[in-house]
């Protein structure tokens, strides 16, 4: 039986902080910047594909993490290069009740980051609740083929009866 629940939430007024600015880093930032919310980053060294994404939303610190770090924000993403250092991490967002994913061990995370797949207004989120990796990015990749002709599809449909209502 599957342990995480897949629950879509507004994150656009809440605080992500991702320790760690490597490729993993990148590319949680990347997704993350999509839905609005703000990004605290902070690494000893911060990668210039990092830096060229900085804007309002996205603050970068560059210097040693500091437990004090993780108070007063909504998540914490632990992307170091250095596993001790994540688990530290995780242990401070432990103790002070921060929502933590340690991407170096699915096994400390409170919850993951999915394979997403957006097109228009649909999100669809895809994940081997951190045990395949391989497996939940060829499903989102068999989804993000598919997903034009199925939205376009259904866009046609509701376009053709337009009194019939969905709700999710």
């Amino acid at each position: 039986m599957a342990k995480y629940f897949p629950l879509f939430i507004d994150i656009s007024n809440k605080t992500f902080l991702v320790i760690g600015a490597g490729n993993i880093a990148a590319r949680r930032i990347l997704k993350l910047k999509e839905f609005g919310c703000k990004i605290i980053v902070v690494a000893k060294s911060i990668a210039v594909t990092i830096m060229d994404l900085q804007d309002d939303r996205l603050i970068l610190k560059e210097r040693a993490y500091d437990s004090s770090d993780v108070v007063g924000v909504d998540y914490v993403i632990a992307a170091t290069n250095d596993k001790e250092l994540n688990e530290k991490i995780v242990w401070d967002c432990k103790k002070a009740g921060v929502i933590v994913n340690d991407a170096s061990n699915y096994k400390n995370c409170d919850f993951y980051f999915p394979g997403i797949v957006t097109e228009e207004e649909m999100v669809i989120g895809v994940t081997s609740s951190g045990s395949n990796h391989k497996l939940a990015r060829r499903v989102a990749s068999a989804i993000r083929y598919n997903i034009k002709d199925i939205v376009e599809e259904c866009r046609r449909e509701q376009e053709e009866n337009p009194k019939q209502e969905d709700f999710d």
